[in-house]
């Protein structure tokens, strides 16, 4: 029996469209799972009570930036601080293992209670050296002084203060404050404690495994889109 076989075309440019429209399929679908477990990671933070702006500090690199490629590949983090440590990328990490968190030789870690003041930008409880700080410079310009707890390795750190007219504001005591007969009162601005265990709040494993598991459909599905153009003259 012999059989001849014949193609119809430029064999070399239907290889090359087909390469291209692998190309394009995978890096889209790269692109698409990468953003889409950003998304997920995201809303997760944010869910989870950390803050919009610990939540936008998850970041998707897709490779390559530009072009299209059968390697491409998406990486999905959060963006440490200076130098590669710390940073939105520690905080993260923290919350995922329930990390025990240690204060460095014989200090404490400063825990802001509900009455520390907001800083404005970026929006976050003022320290205690910001408290301290003199009144002309957003202080409070007063020394927080330390009171012991019936808790081991817990103190309190307690500044003179006085109560807006609506009881719910602190403004820092001030001559003319006192003068004008405002009373000042006594409250904890921080605990300060030896160690803290941090919460499990986030799983990141999960989202990242189940994205994953979706690439091959995703690459699939680009692929059948795009010969379905390609028939349709698109």
């Amino acid at each position: 029996m012999k059989i001849n076989v014949s193609i119809n075309g430029d064999l070399a440019k239907i290889l090359a469209t087909d390469a291209k429209a692998a190309e394009g399929a995978v890096t889209t679908a790269v692109r698409k799972v990468g953003e889409g477990l950003k998304s997920e990671l995201r809303a997760q933070v944010a869910g989870a009570g950390l803050g919009r702006r610990l939540a936008n500090a998850v970041r998707a690199n897709i490779y390559p930036e530009k072009g299209e490629s059968l390697s491409a590949a998406a990486f999905v983090y959060a963006r440490p601080g200076k130098g590669g440590h710390g940073g939105a990328a520690n905080i993260v990490a923290a919350f995922e293992d329930g990390s025990l968190i240690r204060a460095n030789g014989g200090t404490y870690l400063a825990i802001p209670t509900e009455h520390v003041p907001m800083k404005s930008s970026p929006r976050r409880p003022m320290t205690p050296g910001e408290l301290k700080a003199s009144v002309k410079s957003g202080g409070f310009g007063q020394d927080l002084k330390i009171v012991p707890t019936n808790k081991p390795g817990v103190v309190l750190l307690v500044m003179p203060v006085i109560r807006s007219a609506n009881g719910k504001g602190l403004r820092p005591v001030t001559p003319r404050r006192i003068s004008a007969g405002q009373t000042q009162e006594w409250v904890a601005m921080f605990i300060l404690v030896r160690q803290v265990q941090m919460p499990r709040l986030l799983d990141w494993k999960t989202p990242a495994e189940n994205w994953g598991s979706r690439l091959e459909g995703a690459v699939l599905s680009e692929w059948e889109a795009r010969e379905r153009a390609a028939r349709n003259g698109e």
